[in-house]
């Protein structure tokens, strides 16, 4: 199995060393209370923010959590950048962020960590630890067992609500890893595998965007945009509040006080037509609730 790299040795891994560094110092500004929203994985991707779906890889949760992906990602990546060089390792990393971050944020609510890359390591180095010399012995079955393991570990422990992980970044990772890998070990393959991969990381940022509302399976998508609107429309941005408040309604068409926000939004804008519309909508999902009546008939 490979070993992880001594300290003396560190300066030979410039891009994994660089990527821990990141990571530490991030994260330990994040535990200071310091403002690192600009790097988290939000709603703002879909206004355009695509970074935040590489930056979200920095932040940890807590000191297991920075620990764990930490060692993996200096034990798998260093062997990575030993054979592979500085460059083409760089260019490996920043595909596993990508693809793992967008698909777990457009399918579920979006994670922090270094898991989707550590994944995408397991999943490359599973596949040419048995057709590259250079890389054998590099996966032992005890790492085997223990990154499978632990996968399906996070995923009961998401099911079972005890907490929650980006079970979706996990796989997508280890699967963009092991089709790289595919495309390295086997030229005929190549083609195909990159095809795949690309097709992936586009359907992943179409998906994190545009295409949210129609794939995310989480239940939770739209909550945060309501929010967003909400705190806008108390300190006046109405046309900001009736950005998100749109999105969330999408999102969530069935909660009515974001339909209901929205036709707030709407009416201060002078779009009465549709606030009407939106106060309409809130009454039919909740039609006891009196402010909703007094709101579309004062629409009226």
């Amino acid at each position: 199995m490979t070993r992880l790299p001594k300290w003396n040795e560190l300066w030979r891994y410039p891009v994994v060393v660089g990527v821990a560094i990141l990571a530490i110092g991030i994260t330990l500004a994040w535990w200071a209370k310091i403002d690192i929203s600009p790097l988290l994985a939000t709603a703002e991707i879909r206004r355009g923010q695509l970074w935040r779906l590489a930056t979200c890889i920095f932040p940890h949760i807590d000191i297991l959590h920075l620990a764990f992906n930490v060692y993996w990602l200096l034990v798998f990546g260093a062997k990575v950048e030993e054979v592979y060089g500085h460059g083409r390792t760089a260019s490996l990393i920043v595909v596993l962020a990508i693809g793992s971050s967008a698909l777990d944020f457009a399918l579920d609510s979006g994670g922090v960590g270094l898991s989707g890359v550590g994944y995408g390591l397991f999943g490359f180095l599973y596949v040419v630890c048995t057709h590259d010399d250079r890389f054998r012995g590099t996966l032992d079955q005890h790492t085997i067992n223990l990154f499978v393991g632990w996968f399906f570990f996070c995923v009961v422990t998401t099911v079972t609500h005890i907490f929650r992980v980006a079970n979706v970044a996990h796989a997508a990772g280890a699967v963009l890893g092991a089709l790289i890998g595919y495309a390295i070990v086997f030229p005929k393959w190549r083609l195909h595998s990159v095809a795949t991969v690309t097709a992936i990381i586009l359907f992943g940022v179409w998906a994190s965007t545009l295409g949210r509302p129609m794939v995310n399976l989480s239940g939770r998508a739209g909550y945060e945009e309501g929010k967003w609107g909400y705190q806008a429309l108390l300190s006046g941005e109405n046309e900001r509040a009736a950005r998100w408040l749109h999105d969330a309604a999408k999102l969530q068409p069935k909660e009515p006080a974001f339909w209901f926000d929205l036709g707030i939004a709407y009416q201060r804008l002078g779009d009465l037509s549709a606030a009407m519309a939106a106060y309409q909508r809130a009454h039919q999902l909740q039609p006891d609730n009196s402010e909703y009546s007094e709101a579309l008939h004062g629409a009226n």
